[in-house]
């Protein structure tokens, strides 16, 4: 009986967080030019958004929409209870960004999250204009993380790193059996 009444409040949680990065949503993009590119009407779009209305957000609209807009929070925000983050994957090579590039967008992201933090620490409420923002931030640094994490698997697969290793291992005086 218990697991049930525990699953009827995750269930309601998960329901008050989904209506509030809906809000959110319509807040931080423009719904109209959104709406447009998948080829929906703008209101259409914003009453699925609007908790208040009969007409719900489903699922392949919400795909669409996260697509043309790059924008993963409504997913994010439902899978957060269950430790799923969803990541964007660069579409084509102009949006791929060098290994550099990632690690210093990783500090700048850091260092955001670390002045958040201390704001947040120091404030006696915290609004839910901040948690989102911060929110965020935090998934966007986790996701140009897990882009990184890609980018150095694809780099060191193969047998050419590992022919490299081996070329630098000998180079740099390994003892070799039978010569040493």
């Amino acid at each position: 009986m218990s697991a049930n009444v525990a699953m009827y409040e995750l269930g309601e949680r998960k329901q008050r967080a989904f209506d509030a990065v809906c809000c959110d949503f319509v807040v931080n993009h423009d719904v109209e030019k959104i709406a447009r590119t998948i080829g929906m009407d703008g209101q259409v779009l914003r009453n699925m958004l609007n908790p208040s209305q009969p007409r719900h957000l489903t699922v392949p609209v919400m795909a669409m929409l996260c697509y043309a807009s790059g924008d993963y929070t409504i997913p994010n925000t439902l899978f957060s209870e269950d430790g799923v983050v969803t990541i964007p994957v660069p579409r084509s090579e102009e949006e791929r960004k060098t290994y550099l590039e990632r690690v210093l967008q990783l500090s700048a992201d850091s260092g955001e999250l670390s002045s958040n933090a201390h704001a947040i620490c120091t404030a006696e409420r915290l609004p839910r204009s901040t948690k989102r923002k911060t929110l965020a931030v935090a998934q966007a640094a986790l996701g140009n993380l897990v882009l990184l994490i890609n980018d150095l698997e694809e780099r060191t697969t193969g047998l050419q790193p590992l022919v490299q290793m081996g070329t630098e291992f000998l180079v740099n005086g390994a003892p070799i059996p039978g010569l040493a």
